[in-house]
């Protein structure tokens, strides 16, 4: 049986995004795309000093180091908006809390896409997971590990002030977001629309002012009773049109294994 009503800031399949626009879902919408593409906006005046190519991924530098802690503090912003609105209200939380996420949004299976990149003499795209890293046994070196470390050590460990790891970061941002609003994740000011590539997209492939695209998880990777069915126009005007994922019960599944 398919869900009759939204999850808080939790977009999937089967209906379009409209309900996204509701206030009651989110009221930082705006504000979150608008840090979003300040961000961006860091990493683009970036790219007219060191090209976008992949033998300067493990380039590092004071500016860089910058852009990732602002990259990865919006990041945790982001994951604690989700949680706390769905009634998971963590003071201090960790990765291991952010990682509940990835089973209500499979946040690993998004793809980012960088269509300008150069490797060797090649122009290409570049392809980032940035959350696959929910996905891997390994808990360190990856760019979140990395810039924790970066983080709390700067003069050991400030090679991991990369860009390798500012464009993870960056695109894990805009992975937060559009699991959160969908096709109108980028919205600023007026209605603006994200291209999603060519795969399914939940509600068309539109355009939007981001260096990048993104191609969320294939609507078959949802089981028939994860997909959202409803039509909110019938159902905005209820006291709560919208409901809570229990992000809690995830902890409790895996206290009764042990």
């Amino acid at each position: 049986m398919s869900i009759s009503h939204p999850y808080y800031r939790i977009v999937r399949p089967g209906v379009s995004h409209e309900y996204v626009l509701d206030k009651r879902y989110a009221s930082d919408r705006l504000q979150l795309s608008r840090a979003y593409l300040n961000i961006e906006k860091s990493l683009c005046n970036i790219f007219d000093f060191i090209e976008p190519a992949e033998e300067n991924l493990k380039t590092y530098s004071f500016e860089l180091y910058s852009l990732l802690l602002r990259a990865c503090t919006e990041v945790e912003v982001n994951f604690k908006a989700i949680l706390n609105a769905n009634g998971t209200d963590i003071e201090r939380s960790t990765i291991k809390d952010y990682k509940k996420i990835e089973k209500s949004s499979k946040l690993s299976e998004y793809t980012i896409i960088l269509p300008n990149w150069r490797t060797g003499s090649k122009r290409e795209e570049k392809r980032l997971t940035p959350f696959i890293i929910f996905t891997s046994k390994k808990t360190k070196q990856n760019w979140y590990w990395e810039y924790n470390q970066v983080k709390h050590n700067r003069e050991s460990n400030f090679n991991y002030a990369n860009l390798g790891n500012c464009i993870n970061a960056v695109a894990a941002i805009l992975v937060l977001l559009y699991s959160q609003f969908g096709r109108y994740c980028l919205t600023t000011y007026g209605i603006s629309n994200l291209d999603c590539g060519d795969e399914d997209t939940y509600d068309g492939s539109l355009d939007a002012n981001t260096i990048f695209e993104i191609i969320p998880p294939d609507k078959g990777r949802w089981k028939p009773d994860e997909l959202y069915s409803f039509d909110f126009e019938k159902i905005k005007n209820e006291k709560s049109p919208f409901q809570k994922y229990d992000y809690n019960h995830l902890n409790q599944g895996k206290k009764g294994k042990k």
